[in-house]
Protein backbone atom coordinates (compact mmCIF):
# COMPACT_ATOMS: atom_id res chain seq x y z
CA UNK A 1 0.00 0.00 0.00
CA UNK A 2 2.48 2.68 -0.76
CA UNK A 3 0.72 6.02 -1.91
CA UNK A 4 1.98 8.40 -3.96
CA UNK A 5 1.23 12.16 -3.23
CA UNK A 6 3.92 13.47 -5.76
CA UNK A 7 2.36 14.87 -8.85
CA UNK A 8 3.54 13.53 -12.13
CA UNK A 9 6.27 15.99 -13.51
CA UNK A 10 4.36 16.59 -16.44
CA UNK A 11 1.67 18.22 -14.88
CA UNK A 12 4.26 20.47 -12.50
CA UNK A 13 6.31 20.98 -15.55
CA UNK A 14 3.12 22.53 -17.63
CA UNK A 15 2.08 24.63 -14.33
CA UNK A 16 5.36 25.93 -13.95
CA UNK A 17 5.31 27.55 -17.38
CA UNK A 18 1.80 28.72 -17.21
CA UNK A 19 2.59 30.27 -13.91
CA UNK A 20 5.82 31.91 -15.51
CA UNK A 21 3.44 33.12 -18.69
CA UNK A 22 0.81 34.81 -16.75
CA UNK A 23 3.75 36.68 -14.62
CA UNK A 24 5.97 37.98 -17.92
CA UNK A 25 2.06 38.58 -19.14
CA UNK A 26 1.28 41.04 -16.27
CA UNK A 27 4.58 42.44 -15.46
CA UNK A 28 4.68 43.79 -19.58
CA UNK A 29 1.24 45.27 -19.15
CA UNK A 30 1.95 46.64 -15.76
CA UNK A 31 5.35 48.16 -18.03
CA UNK A 32 3.34 49.17 -21.15
CA UNK A 33 0.67 50.86 -18.35
CA UNK A 34 3.95 52.92 -16.53
CA UNK A 35 5.00 54.45 -20.10
CA UNK A 36 1.71 55.40 -21.28
CA UNK A 37 1.62 57.48 -18.11
CA UNK A 38 4.66 59.06 -18.45
CA UNK A 39 4.06 59.99 -21.96
CA UNK A 40 0.95 61.29 -20.88
CA UNK A 41 2.82 62.97 -18.40
CA UNK A 42 5.35 64.17 -20.61
CA UNK A 43 2.90 65.71 -23.46
CA UNK A 44 1.21 67.35 -20.35
CA UNK A 45 4.96 69.04 -19.10
CA UNK A 46 5.63 69.77 -22.61
CA UNK A 47 1.93 71.69 -23.46
CA UNK A 48 2.38 73.66 -20.31
CA UNK A 49 5.80 75.30 -21.54
CA UNK A 50 4.22 75.99 -25.07
CA UNK A 51 3.69 79.73 -23.82
CA UNK A 52 6.33 80.12 -21.90
CA UNK A 53 8.82 79.15 -25.07
CA UNK A 54 6.38 81.78 -26.88
CA UNK A 55 7.21 84.46 -24.68
CA UNK A 56 10.59 83.91 -24.62
CA UNK A 57 11.00 84.08 -28.55
CA UNK A 58 9.11 87.21 -28.69
CA UNK A 59 11.44 88.56 -25.59
CA UNK A 60 14.59 87.58 -27.53
CA UNK A 61 13.34 89.15 -30.68
CA UNK A 62 12.92 92.32 -28.98
CA UNK A 63 15.70 92.43 -27.14
CA UNK A 64 17.61 91.47 -30.25
CA UNK A 65 16.11 94.76 -32.35
CA UNK A 66 17.56 97.07 -28.86
CA UNK A 67 21.32 95.46 -29.23
CA UNK A 68 21.46 96.06 -32.93
CA UNK A 69 19.79 99.78 -32.31
CA UNK A 70 22.34 100.14 -30.10
CA UNK A 71 25.28 98.98 -32.24
CA UNK A 72 23.93 101.40 -34.95
CA UNK A 73 24.07 103.80 -32.65
CA UNK A 74 27.57 102.95 -31.50
CA UNK A 75 28.59 102.81 -35.11
CA UNK A 76 27.20 106.53 -36.03
CA UNK A 77 29.47 107.86 -33.01
CA UNK A 78 26.91 108.09 -29.99
CA UNK A 79 29.79 107.63 -27.42
CA UNK A 80 27.28 106.12 -24.82
CA UNK A 81 26.20 103.48 -27.07
CA UNK A 82 29.91 102.64 -27.62
CA UNK A 83 30.96 102.31 -24.09
CA UNK A 84 27.54 100.03 -23.80
CA UNK A 85 29.04 97.97 -26.78
CA UNK A 86 32.12 97.77 -25.45
CA UNK A 87 30.93 96.33 -21.76
CA UNK A 88 28.57 93.84 -23.51
CA UNK A 89 31.90 92.92 -25.56
CA UNK A 90 33.86 92.51 -22.58
CA UNK A 91 31.32 90.41 -20.85
CA UNK A 92 31.06 87.92 -24.04
CA UNK A 93 28.20 89.59 -25.57
CA UNK A 94 28.21 89.96 -29.21
CA UNK A 95 25.53 91.63 -31.25
CA UNK A 96 24.90 90.39 -34.27
CA UNK A 97 25.10 92.93 -36.94
CA UNK A 98 21.55 94.05 -39.11
CA UNK A 99 20.58 91.73 -41.50
CA UNK A 100 19.65 93.35 -44.33
CA UNK A 101 15.82 93.28 -45.48
CA UNK A 102 15.32 92.55 -49.13
CA UNK A 103 13.89 95.60 -50.97
CA UNK A 104 11.05 94.74 -53.19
Amino acid sequence: MSTNTAPATGQTSCAGTFLLLIAMLLWFGFQTLQLLNERDALKAQRNSQEQIIVNSQKMRTQLDAIATGIKRLADQGNANAKDVVQLLAKNGIGIKPPTPTAVK
